[in-house]
C-alpha cells in the first residue's frame, strides 16, 4: 500500500514538473526580451573591455532577457485587462498625456503633504558641515536639486492634483535651511517652469537635455561663472525620435505616445573619462562609476555630487569653462540611497568647487544615512523632529 493517493501523487508531480519547469525557463531566452545589455556597451571598448563588462554584468542581462521576465508582466496585463480588472502601475498619466513617477511617494513630496523635517534639516547640516571642513582649503559648494516632474510639470498634472494646496514643501525647506547655513543654492524648480515644454520626457522620470543645460547655466551663473555657461543650440542637435522612457519599460507596456528629445551634441573640449585614484568608493551600480574627465593642465577642479540627472552630460558641458579636472561621483552608495557617499573621497580629490544634484525624491538623508569620513555635528543627540 502506498503512502500517497493517487490524486495525490498527480498533484505532486504537477507541482515538481511546475518548478522544474520555472528553473528550466532561467535557461531560456525571453521571446519578449530586446536582448540587449542594460547599459549599452561603448563602441570604443576593445574586446578585453567588453569581456570584463559582460562578465561584471551578467546577471542584469540574465535577469533581462530570461525567465520570461519581459514576457510575464504582458500576459499580467491582458489578463487582468480581459477581466476586466484595473491595472496597478507604478505611474499615473496627466492631462495630455504625461507620465508622473507615483512611488517613493513623490507625489505627496512635491505637492507638500509630505514633509519629512527632520531628513531635510539632516541633509541641509551635512551640506553646512561639509561647507565648513572644505572652507579652509578655498572650496565652495553650489546646491542644485533637480525636481521632480510633479514640481514643474505643473500645467500637466491630472486634475485630482489640484486639490493637493499645501503652503511648504520639503524643496522650500531645503532652500530656507542652506540659505540659514550660508550655503548657495539655486531653486531649479523655478528655472525650469520658466522654459517652453517639455522640461521632463513624456514617458521618463528625467528632465530633457534641454533642461539639463538650463540647470547647468544656472548653476553655473549662481558659482559666480555666468562666463561658463553654455548656448544650448551649440550643444544640442534637432529634435528627434527617442526610445520609450523607464516609466513604460518598468511594465513593459507598449508607447502611447511618440518620445522626442534633442540630443545632445557636444564637441567635447575634455578627454575620454577615466578612473580616479582619488575617488575610489563607487556607487553599488555599474553605470554610476566616479569618473573624471581632464580638460586642461591648469584650471580649477570640479566635483559632481549627483546622480542619473547629472551623469554623462554635465561633466562635459564645461565647455566654456577655465577648468582642469571636472569629476562626478555619485551621492549614494547605493542607487536609491542619499547621503551615504564617501566624504574622504572628497577630500582627497581637493576640489575648488562642488556641486551637489541629487535628484528631489532621493535628497533627504534618510535613517541614519552620514558620509564617511565626515564630522557629525551630534555624535550623541537625536535630531529635531524626530521621536526618542
Amino acid at each position: 500500500m502506498t503512502l500517497l493517493s493517487r490524486h495525490r501523487r498527480h498533484i505532486g508531480v504537477l507541482v515538481a514538473g511546475l518548478f522544474g519547469f520555472l528553473l528550466v525557463s532561467n535557461l531560456i531566452p525571453d521571446p519578449l526580451a530586446s536582448g540587449q545589455w542594460r547599459v549599452p556597451i561603448p563602441d570604443s571598448f576593445t574586446w578585453s573591455q567588453r569581456l570584463n563588462y559582460k562578465v561584471r554584468n551578467i546577471g542584469i542581462y540574465l535577469q533581462d532577457n530570461f525567465g520570461f521576465r519581459a514576457t510575464l508582466p504582458i500576459l499580467r496585463r491582458d489578463l487582468r485587462e480581459a477581466l476586466g480588472s484595473p491595472d496597478s502601475r507604478p505611474f499615473y498619466t496627466g492631462r495630455d498625456g504625461q507620465l508622473f513617477w507615483g512611488r517613493e511617494q513623490t507625489p505627496a513630496q512635491s505637492a507638500g503633504a509630505l514633509v519629512r523635517a527632520a531628513n531635510v534639516e539632516r541633509f541641509v547640516t551635512m551640506v553646512g558641515e561639509m561647507q565648513r571642513v572644505l572652507a579652509p582649503a578655498g572650496t565652495r559648494i553650489v546646491v542644485a536639486i533637480p525636481p521632480n516632474a510633479q514640481s514643474v510639470e505643473m500645467e500637466a498634472l491630472p486634475e485630482w492634483y489640484g486639490a493637493l494646496n499645501y503652503p511648504v514643501t520639503e524643496y522650500d525647506l531645503a532652500l530656507a535651511g542652506l540659505k540659514a547655513e550660508g550655503v548657495i543654492a539655486v531653486d531649479l524648480r523655478a528655472v525650469l517652469r520658466a522654459s517652453p515644454r517639455p522640461r521632463y520626457l513624456m514617458t521618463d522620470t528625467h528632465w530633457t537635455s534641454r533642461s539639463g543645460v538650463l540647470s547647468f547655466n544656472a548653476v553655473m551663473a549662481a558659482a559666480g561663472h555666468p562666463d561658463w555657461q553654455v548656448d544650448p543650440a551649440a550643444v544640442l542637435g534637432p529634435p528627434e525620435p527617442t526610445a520609450r522612457g523607464d516609466l513604460l519599460r518598468t511594465t513593459r507596456l507598449p508607447p502611447k505616445m511618440k518620445e522626442q528629445e534633442e540630443p545632445f551634441r557636444i564637441k567635447d573640449r575634455a578627454a575620454a573619462p577615466r578612473l580616479d585614484p582619488a575617488l575610489k568608493h563607487h556607487n553599488e551600480h555599474a553605470a554610476f562609476r566616479s569618473l573624471a574627465y581632464d580638460y586642461a593642465p591648469t584650471g580649477q577642479r570640479v566635483l559632481i555630487l549627483g546622480d542619473s540627472f547629472t551623469g554623462g552630460a554635465w561633466p562635459r558641458l564645461f565647455l566654456n569653462a577655465d577648468v582642469s579636472v571636472v569629476a562626478w561621483m555619485h551621492e549614494s552608495r547605493r542607487v536609491t540611497g542619499s547621503c551615504d557617499f564617501n566624504f574622504d573621497d572628497v577630500k582627497n580629490f581637493a576640489p575648488d568647487l562642488i556641486i551637489i544634484a541629487r535628484t528631489e525624491r532621493f535628497f533627504p538623508c534618510y535613517g541614519d544615512d552620514w558620509p564617511a569620513g565626515l564630522p557629525r555635528p551630534w555624535s550623541h543627540a537625536v535630531p529635531k523632529n524626530v521621536a526618542p
